[in-house]
């Protein structure tokens, strides 16, 4: 048993799988996730703790350490499954077009306007001044940035004779990434449509990345 687990284990009542166990097989591990998640989703980031995951999951404080070792490893494991979700969702989206400018603008709009949308996949694009609050900074834009840059490598790779001559895939994942978390951490003078932002990173971040003959 962890240290500083054992007070907690005697002074709650002692709550494993038992009679919480799920009919779908899933592992402990993804429901203390799941549970996590519909956390935050309430009480945010800054206001969800490891007695509020045990209780929402119906196990005590002790089961969810003998999975995670703090509620920052808990929190770190919640947005990192919601964002592989999100980019395997965006892979056939991805695939279906036909050039890289394309490709590049609809990931940077769709990432925009999901992170908005759905508060997990917000974190981790969030600033690093919220994460700080709750010890997840540490680490965390190094984590994103080789996240998208794996998932857009084989787009590239599809598309390999449409980069910029001397733009590398690294430096062109990174540039896309810094994109969308200026767009979402930096409230701008306009507040763009849709169709206005597509034109706006047509305009402005393909030529950066995609050759003068293939931008869209």
């Amino acid at each position: 048993m962890l240290s500083g687990v054992h007070t907690d284990h005697v002074a709650t009542k002692s709550l494993r799988w038992g009679a919480f166990a799920a009919a779908d097989g899933r592992s402990g591990r993804d429901r203390l996730l799941d549970a996590a998640e519909r956390c935050l989703e309430v009480q945010g980031l800054a206001g969800t703790t490891m007695e509020d995951i045990a209780r929402n999951a119906g196990v005590s404080r002790a089961t969810v350490y003998r999975y995670f070792a703090s509620r920052e490893a808990v929190i770190s494991g919640v947005i990192i499954r919601a964002t592989e979700e999100y980019l395997r969702r965006m892979e056939p989206r991805l695939s279906g077009h036909s050039d890289l400018g394309s490709a590049i603008v609809d990931f940077i709009d769709h990432t925009v306007i999901a992170a908005r949308r759905r508060p997990i996949i917000g974190v981790l694009f969030g600033s690093d001044r919220e994460l700080a609050g709750v010890g997840l900074a540490e680490g965390k834009s190094t984590m994103l940035f080789e996240l998208v840059t794996e998932f857009l490598r084989p787009l590239f790779a599809t598309h390999w004779n449409q980069l910029a001559p001397g733009v590398s895939v690294d430096d062109a994942a990174e540039w896309i990434l810094r994109t969308v978390l200026s767009l979402l951490t930096v409230r701008g003078p306009r507040d763009r449509s849709r169709d206005g932002l597509r034109t706006y990173l047509q305009r402005l971040l393909l030529p950066a990345i995609v050759s003068s003959q293939d931008a869209t």
